[in-house]
């Protein structure tokens, strides 16, 4: 039986390989739509910001930070599927 510690680094060696994924898939998306001259949109600064491919930038919204009015604590268990 493995031990929780074992656990532990198992699941962060995981999320690791996860993040590192999802920085890959992004950064390969990004290439190709610039290579097929597609506009990308990013986030900065707290706008969505489209960058063209002939190097022009639009702002197209301004992203309003919301405080949560939950209070979540470590270990909390969330449901996400709809009720009924």
């Amino acid at each position: 039986m493995a031990s929780t510690t074992d656990k532990r680094k198992e699941s962060l060696e995981e999320r690791r390989r996860l993040i590192q994924a999802a920085r890959n898939a992004s950064a390969r998306a990004y290439r190709i739509s610039k290579a097929l001259d597609l506009p990308v949109q990013v986030i900065k600064d707290g706008q969505i910001i489209e960058k063209s491919a002939d190097g022009s930038v639009k702002s197209i919204k301004t992203i309003q930070r919301v405080k949560s009015k939950m209070n979540l604590k470590k270990g909390t268990v969330l449901c996400l599927k709809p009720k009924g």
